[in-house]
């Protein structure tokens, strides 16, 4: 895996880097791909699917909190963290549920201050290296996208774990927001609050 850090304002619209768009595409085609694969005999039907077709949408913060041994889902509507220590913690971990795969182009930071220094990530039994992530100190808002060849996509399908850590540097609030999409196969995933 390789990665690109960039400014928010290259990440969408006029002078963006092309290898955002890529990247993006070439994630949501592995995500179609590999649902087809799973989930045979039902076709992609965008936001609003029909019958035996599945549906797509951003990456849920809701679904992103959720313990696969619990019946219900906890945690926060929201991607803001709150850090109340310099240390390593916790930004997502979680396992994606029945019906549900979660396909990941990188990540965005939307605050103006910087707290995290140092970013890990797992994807089932994928480990990555720590990425170093200081270089967009002082630039506010960015983006870490992530460039996989093609076949080795961030594709977490059902069941599979999801484990995000950050090295915080200062106390506070911190907006992590993936990049990516969730692919869904029964409506009620995503039309309800719960």
């Amino acid at each position: 895996m390789s990665y690109i850090i960039a400014s928010l304002e290259k990440v969408k619209g006029e002078g963006a880097y092309p290898e955002f768009v890529d990247v993006l595409k070439s994630v949501q085609d592995a995500a179609i791909a590999r649902a087809n694969e799973i989930w045979k005999g039902y076709t992609q039907g965008g936001l609003y699917p029909g019958d035996k077709e599945y549906g797509i949408c951003p990456l849920r913060a809701r679904e992103m909190a959720h313990d696969v041994s619990s019946t219900t889902l906890s945690g926060t509507y929201s991607f803001r963290k709150n850090f109340g220590a310099t240390a390593w913690h916790t930004i997502f971990d979680y396992s994606v549920r029945e019906d549900i795969i979660h396909a990941f182009a990188g990540f965005m930071i939307t605050d103006e201050i910087l707290r995290i220094l140092e970013m890990r990530f797992e994807f089932g039994d994928r480990k990555f290296p720590i990425l170093d992530i200081q270089e967009a100190k002082g630039w506010g808002a960015f983006a870490i996208l992530f460039k996989e060849d093609v076949g080795k996509e961030l594709i977490a399908q059902e069941e599979t774990s999801v484990l995000v850590k950050g090295y915080v540097e200062s106390t506070g609030y911190q907006n992590v927001v993936p990049l990516g999409f969730q692919l869904y196969k029964r409506k009620d995933l995503v039309l309800s609050e719960s």
